[in-house]
């Protein structure tokens, strides 16, 4: 199937379903897809506009596994598809559910007061140990706002899968260095004794976003800014702390845009996140120059096509592309995704 026949079979089954369908894609998506969504946005918005269907009784996810999972949990109501099962998140697959049980056990049995919350980018059944245990999920936009809730529930923070957004996000809260210690699942112990567990203030699970790190880093800064005089940078935080400091600003996806859209005539900003939401940007962006920091892609993201958007729209009545969360993970992990949506 070309993309031209795929956009005529889009156009047709939209024209056909009408309110009773909804798709939604993420801003890394191509042109191409995102111009056949009814919602884009970062994982954020796209949780709240799952939570907030109404009409529609399929709902089509141009996005990652884990945010069709959320969809699905969100909207228990709705059929929920995503164009390819295979696109999955690299981020979230660092998080095993029985390595996070052991390591909970052990942060448990050494601190009483101790609260997990996980990043969005994280499997369902993560979403549901944190809703079981009391926690909450964040994203890279509201990672503040939800410490600061955690921590008025408990003295510890137990933060997974992003090392790095939860490092940037500790330093934000002013939280020492010394106190934030690194859980590796690849060592006896997560490689922490007693000790380090009872002087953390936050354990990070170590975990990262390939795009984001090491596909960024604070040489990538410095160069972008001897090139082009007076350019501004701002990076996701999914960087690691050291890209994150040398560049101007950081924030979320949703925060980038709002930046771009603040800019004045004639100003210049480097931008370190995914290259085609960055060149999309760039695009509708006539009076101002914006450049990738890097060109740097998500292969995952890079999975959802049109001609798989059009197969899927084409098999709406099966299960070939919906995505399904069992009842009793899909309860917990809600408890944890409405917390978040209640901050």
């Amino acid at each position: 199937m070309t993309d031209s026949e795929a956009k005529t079979i889009i156009d047709a089954k939209k024209k056909e379903l009408g309110d009773n369908l909804v798709i939604l894609g993420h801003h890394y998506q191509s042109d191409a897809v995102t111009e056949c969504a009814d919602f884009v946005g970062d994982s954020l918005e796209l949780a709240r506009k799952a939570s907030q269907i109404d009409k529609a009784r399929f709902v089509v996810f141009c996005g990652v596994y884990f945010m069709a999972e959320s969809a699905a949990i969100l909207a228990p109501d709705k059929s929920v598809y995503i164009p390819d099962r295979q696109a999955g998140c690299p981020l979230a697959d660092m998080a095993g559910y029985d390595d996070v049980l052991k390591a909970w056990d052990r942060l448990t049995r050494v601190s009483g007061s101790v609260i997990p919350v996980s990043y969005v980018n994280s499997t369902a059944l993560i979403k549901a140990f944190c809703g079981k245990y009391g926690g909450v999920i964040c994203t890279s936009g509201n990672s503040v706002k939800v410490l600061q809730w955690a921590y008025q529930r408990a003295d510890k923070v137990f933060f997974l899968p992003d090392m790095n957004l939860g490092r940037n996000t500790a330093r934000k809260l002013k939280i020492p260095d010394g106190q934030i210690v690194l859980w590796d699942p690849q060592k006896s112990g997560g490689g922490l004794e007693d000790s380090d567990i009872e002087r953390a203030k936050i354990i990070l699970w170590k975990g990262w976003c390939p795009v984001h790190w090491p596909g960024f880093t604070a040489d990538d800064v410095e160069a972008v800014k001897a090139k082009y005089p007076d350019i501004k940078v701002i990076v996701h935080p999914e960087s690691d702390p050291q890209t994150v400091a040398a560049s101007d600003e950081s924030g979320s996806t949703a925060a980038i845009l709002e930046y771009i859209r603040d800019m004045s005539p004639g100003e210049s900003l480097a931008v370190g996140t995914e290259a085609n939401m960055v060149k999309r940007a760039a695009r509708r962006s006539r009076s101002v120059r914006i450049v990738p920091l890097r060109e740097v892609f998500c292969d995952d993201m890079a999975k959802i096509t049109l001609p798989k958007l059009a197969d899927t729209l084409l098999h709406l009545g099966d299960d070939t592309y919906r995505v399904t969360v069992p009842g009793d993970v899909a309860g917990y992990a809600r408890v944890s995704l409405m917390n978040m949506l209640r901050i």
